[in-house]
């Protein structure tokens, strides 16, 4: 008669083995995977054991996870996690994601090896008054051809949209004429500086990215791995912040500076203004007996209202930020009164705005955009129909 086999005893999952605080702590990792990188690894996983544990608990059907789990791989040499890593690694696959990059058995990652070869480049476009802009990046692959990342970003709201795609070196020609056909005078800058403006994007897409910038994930990784992030504008790095004497704007310099043709876009939304043109044309239409230098007074304080509210504490930054990185983009163009103009319009951010002192630069954005709107209302009222909308810049082939 023959024996009969002994189950197997189960072995207790990983998770199971870590204490109550570790447990916490993995349930905290797992709630927001995308904030785990290189630079936090170690700080936010403290054993091999909870490595593990994280690893086999990555949600394998998010291609989010996957800069932590390359991240968790080079910190984490153990056998053990490293056999979690192909594992999920595996479990990936089944789901249709590709990761040559987690794959030790290929050797180096691809996009390791490019830089073996030739430098990466990257071009910027111009920011637009949403403060939105292209990015293109090229990365020379070995043997032949080309991985390019192109799209737009958002220093307010992150990813618009981004594609991912390997070409020729011919091809590559064609994708660089539609970059530089949808955004105006675009400029060559260093890569750390595109990745860094791509970073903030990422940061910003608090909600995970959509399925127009899902590419970038794939670039993600080597940016994390191989470049150097900046810690300010890359304007000062030609113009240093200790040659800059005091910021002074006059009315005429920012009236320069918005006349240039660059500049044309940065005209505040109209429903952030909906507000003050009603106010503005309610004291205009009272019937209350108020001298014009008393009507004048009520609509001055209507702005200086209205420019607190629009430019919070936050908002002066994302300006501030808007106008150093086109003082940079002037700068590269060789239009360097401009990027004086631009940089002293940012520097002029860092005061604060009292009952007497109203930001100059700040007031000029709302009297340019009021009487855009104004005016663009006029002509909507005349022609008796609404105003065509201006087509998208942006333009993926």
């Amino acid at each position: 008669m023959a024996k009969r086999k002994k189950p197997k005893k189960q072995k207790p999952h990983t998770a199971s083995l870590l204490s109550q605080e570790q447990q916490t702590k993995l349930t905290t990792l797992l709630k927001d995977v995308k904030n785990l990188s290189n630079a936090n690894v170690t700080e936010q996983i403290a054993s091999p054991e909870l490595a593990q544990a994280f690893v086999e608990r990555l949600p394998t059907q998010d291609p989010e996870a996957i800069p932590a789990l390359l991240a968790v791989k080079e910190a984490f040499p153990q056998k053990n996690v490293q056999k979690a890593i192909k594992k999920t690694i595996f479990k990936f696959k089944q789901k249709g994601i590709s990761l040559p990059d987690l794959e030790p058995e290929k050797g180096p990652p691809i996009v390791g090896r490019r830089l073996d070869v030739a430098d990466p480049s990257a071009f910027l476009g111009p920011i637009d008054g949403t403060g939105s802009r292209g990015v293109l990046l090229i990365l020379p692959q070995i043997p032949k051809g080309v991985e390019v990342g192109m799209g737009a970003v958002s220093d307010e709201l992150g990813f618009i949209q981004f594609f991912v795609g390997t070409y020729s070196k011919k091809q590559l020609q064609e994708v660089k004429k539609i970059f530089f056909s949808s955004f105006d005078r675009a400029v060559e800058t260093p890569i750390s500086h595109a990745a860094t403006l791509l970073e903030r994007a990422y940061s910003k897409s608090k909600e995970g990215l959509n399925e127009l910038s899902r590419g970038y994930l794939q670039l993600r990784p080597w940016i994390l791995e191989n470049v150097s992030l900046l810690e300010q504008s890359a304007i000062y790095d030609f113009i240093p912040t200790d040659s800059i004497s005091e910021p002074s704007l006059t009315t005429s310099q920012i009236e320069k500076l918005f006349s240039h043709e660059l500049m044309k876009t940065w005209i505040i939304d109209p429903d952030k203004l909906k507000p003050l043109m009603e106010d503005i044309q309610r004291v205009k239409e009272s019937r209350i007996l108020v001298s014009d230098a008393q009507k004048t007074d009520q609509i001055n304080e209507a702005k200086r209202k209205t420019i607190s509210e629009v430019y919070s504490e936050g908002k002066r930054l994302l300006m501030k930020g808007r106008l150093e990185e086109m003082a940079y983009f002037f700068f590269k163009l060789e239009e360097e009164e401009m990027a004086g103009l631009s940089l002293a319009a940012a520097r002029s951010l860092d005061e604060r705005d009292s009952p007497l002192f109203v930001n100059p630069f700040l007031e000029a954005m709302v009297e340019r955009s009021l009487s855009f709107h104004m005016q663009a209302a006029r002509e909507t009222q005349e022609s008796g129909g609404g105003a065509a909308d201006s087509p998208s810049k942006i333009i993926i082939p």
